[in-house]
């Protein structure tokens, strides 16, 4: 009997996909309406009434009682609906039952089929509003398929997608392994381009691991400093795959915003160091002044010393040793370092930046400025020597080529030249 089936499927569906029972009463009703119409081949407006006690399902139209009917389809007259209804006026609405008995079972499956179809549809409107203001979060899932152009991440009620672009370069996924990621995006259909490589229908949720918020999510999930405000991220510079430098600040004096960060003996950034396949991560002390954040952020390598050259422009220099470590593998480090504190960094090595020095303090002291006689000097402008930057340029045997120049002089000149600067 099509009351009992019925109900029974409602009874059936509400306890299945976990539905308020009202919402699959109303969305039964209208699945009754659409079969009746199909059956009966009805255009007019239908009313379903069904009681869950009983499961009686009583199917009706509503007629204006009139004293002399025109349209049969709505309207009754007051003689014949009198008959089932005694005391109804004129002008008043009358219910016309419509005998649902006679349901085949193509009507049946009618109702269950747009039963079901209507419920799909709900969940996916449902399952839009539930996702559409998280975008931007951190969320844990379990790797449910891959393919070619990306993975499915079985996230809660849902299987979300990671494209091959937004995954961690070199990074190999296997089902079943757990991953987070970051909600990069929420969409009630594929995006255009996505219609043949998207295996999901209803709505998608795009997920991503190369962004930089990613990292300072995960930062959040490890350490309970970050995500209580205790220590403030200040920056973020990533290269996923290869290299993340994170700048970090406390206003509290007692708590140590970079060793928070790393955990004890790096539990912490190691975690996060696995979560990103083996990436690097740079926590690095924020500084407000701005050429010591340019050498904070040019860690692990330490700075001898970092000056700016102007608003835009700092300058690092860095023992020796560490030039190749400060530049990075294709200049990573120092990219990411710029990026991080919004300045273009230069770095240069100790002994050649001493030796630039050097030659400026050189360029400054004139042939008039050494303390060698008015007839030495006379000999070094003549020969078109300025400073004495021009001089220790040229070997001790170019000088003594000029006319009236022999090896005791030219000593004297040197002797002369290093008085200077060390005196300057």
């Amino acid at each position: 009997m099509i009351d009992r089936g019925i109900v029974a499927m409602l009874s059936e569906l509400t306890a299945e996909r976990e539905l308020d029972k009202e919402f699959v009463l109303e969305i039964l009703k209208e699945s009754i309406i659409t079969a009746a119409k199909k059956q009966y081949g009805l255009d007019e407006s239908l009313e379903c009434e069904i009681s869950e006690a009983s499961g009686k399902i009583t199917l009706y139209r509503e007629k204006t009682v009139k004293k002399e009917v025109k349209d049969q389809s709505t309207e009754i007259s007051l003689e014949e609906a009198r008959r089932l209804k005694p005391t109804i006026a004129l002008g008043a609405t009358f219910k016309e039952e419509i005998p649902i008995e006679e349901f085949g079972r193509n009507a049946i499956n009618i109702v269950k089929n747009t039963l079901i179809q209507k419920i799909k549809t709900n969940e996916k409107e449902m399952l839009y509003e539930k996702y559409k203001n998280k975008e931007g979060e951190l969320v844990s899932g379990t790797v449910s398929r891959i393919y070619s152009t990306g993975a499915y991440v079985k996230i809660g009620d849902i299987e979300a997608f990671l494209p091959r672009e937004e995954q961690i370069p070199e990074e190999r996924l296997r089902r079943g392994n757990p991953i987070k990621a970051l909600i990069k995006d929420i969409t009630t259909s594929p995006k255009e381009g996505d219609e043949e490589r998207i295996r999901i229908k209803g709505p998608i949720v795009y997920l991503s691991r190369i962004e930089p918020e990613f990292v300072l999510h995960l930062l959040e999930f490890e350490t309970p400093e970050v995500l209580h405000s205790e220590v403030e991220i200040k920056g973020i510079a990533r290269k996923a795959g290869t290299r993340t430098k994170v700048a970090v600040y406390s206003k509290n004096e007692k708590i140590d915003a970079v060793g928070s960060c790393v955990g004890h003996r790096g539990n912490r950034i190691q975690s996060i160091v696995r979560e990103l396949s083996g990436e690097r991560v740079d926590v690095i002390r924020w500084e407000k002044d701005k050429a010591k954040q340019a050498a904070e952020a040019l860690s692990p390598v330490k700075v001898v010393e970092s000056k700016m050259i102007n608003e835009k422009k700092v300058l690092c220099i860095v023992p020796d040793d560490e030039l190749t470590g400060a530049i990075g593998k294709v200049g990573e480090n120092v990219s990411l370092a710029a990026e991080l504190t919004g300045l273009n960094i230069e770095i240069r090595g100790r002994s050649e930046y001493r030796k630039e020095i050097e030659n400026e303090r050189r360029k400054k002291v004139t042939i008039d400025k050494l303390p060698i006689s008015d007839y030495i000097k006379k000999l070094l402008k003549n020969a078109g020597y300025k400073n004495a930057q021009d001089i220790v340029a040229q070997t001790k045997e170019e000088l003594m080529e000029i006319k009236g120049l022999g090896n005791r002089l030219v000593d004297k000149i040197y002797s002369a030249i290093h008085k200077t600067i060390s005196r300057d």
